[in-house]
């Protein structure tokens, strides 16, 4: 039905770009065509706004996928870490009629992993002008969502109808150049793979070390409540295991453990929108660790510089 182009006769032919054409103008779905025919369809991919976050950390590593039918005709490159993502990106592909619309997927990038959805749209053709470059933009939604907004696409288009001698000069071309482009197409996905691998390598590097911070930085702040680096902190735990081996001492720990379970499994039926929480661990939130105790001392004013003090100085 179609075939995507990457040709010096056919993506060189001449068109204004950087003019908006009012798209509520006459389209060819007003003009006779020719059925079947062949149209040229130039695609510029301009940049992406307020995508879709789908990582961890608040972004996504968007790419686009453009399908007729159920053929994909072109595959942008990945863009790391962004939601406002510029490709600005040419494609030229042969359409042979204008029934099928041009379908635009973006999809989030996850080494290893199903790749996420970030939202899909889809551009009529038949509204196009003819031998006119057009800006489109595109909201992207989700089919299953659709009141979730996703961002939007921008592209610049050009519709060129091929007939006679010129359809056969680009067919011919599209021939001789096939092979070329196979082997460049094959050179470029394995440079992007390459560099897909290196940001894997990447994020897990991060991933593993932001864990690490969290273990040393739990470890330190066991650390900081017994050796009296927030006195009032290190009482308050002293005091709770004093009452706590107290309460072990008169109550068998059974007993305890039926009463904490008997607490965790009904909580939910006593206070249903009660956020949950662990004591423990918002008691350890309030301990320093040794880098929060570094920053502070550096942000402590020194006394000898006071006011008060220098005054003193000078009256003894």
């Amino acid at each position: 039905m179609l075939d995507g182009c990457k040709l010096k006769s056919a993506c060189s032919l001449p068109f204004i770009y950087n003019k908006k054409i009012n798209t509520a103008g006459t389209s060819n779905a007003d003009v006779p065509l020719a059925d079947p025919g062949m149209y040229q369809l130039d695609i510029t991919l301009r940049r992406g706004q307020s995508l879709a976050a789908r990582d961890r950390g608040g972004t996504s590593d968007p790419y686009v996928k453009f399908k007729i039918g159920r053929k994909e005709v072109f595959r942008s490159k990945i863009i790391h870490k962004n939601l406002n993502p510029v490709w600005e990106e040419k494609a030229c592909i042969l359409v042979d009629h204008l029934r099928e619309p041009l379908y635009i997927k973006v999809f989030d990038y996850d080494f290893g992993l199903q790749d996420d959805f970030m939202g899909s749209a889809f551009l009529d053709l038949t509204q196009l002008e003819l031998n006119r470059p057009t800006d489109v933009t595109l909201t992207l939604k989700d089919p299953h969502y659709p009141d979730h907004d996703l961002g939007v696409i921008l592209l610049l288009v050009v519709l060129t109808p091929k007939e006679g001698e010129s359809r056969d000069v680009v067919v011919e071309d599209m021939l001789e150049d096939e092979e070329d482009e196979d082997d460049k197409d094959d050179k470029d996905s394995e440079k992007k793979g390459f560099i897909n691998k290196i940001y894997a390598i990447q994020e897990v590097c991060v991933s593993v070390q932001n864990i690490l911070d969290e273990v040393a930085s739990f470890g330190e702040r066991i650390k900081n409540t017994f050796n009296w680096t927030v006195p009032f902190l290190s009482w308050l735990a002293i005091v709770a295991l004093c009452v706590f081996t107290i309460i072990l001492y008169f109550i068998p720990l059974r007993y305890i453990v039926l009463l904490w379970g008997i607490n965790k499994f009904t909580k939910k039926l006593r206070s249903p929108y009660a956020i949950d929480n662990n004591e423990l661990l918002d008691f350890l939130s309030r301990v320093p660790s040794d880098v929060q105790v570094v920053q502070y001392q550096e942000l402590k004013p020194d006394p000898s510089h006071s006011p008060y003090k220098r005054k003193k100085n000078n009256l003894g």
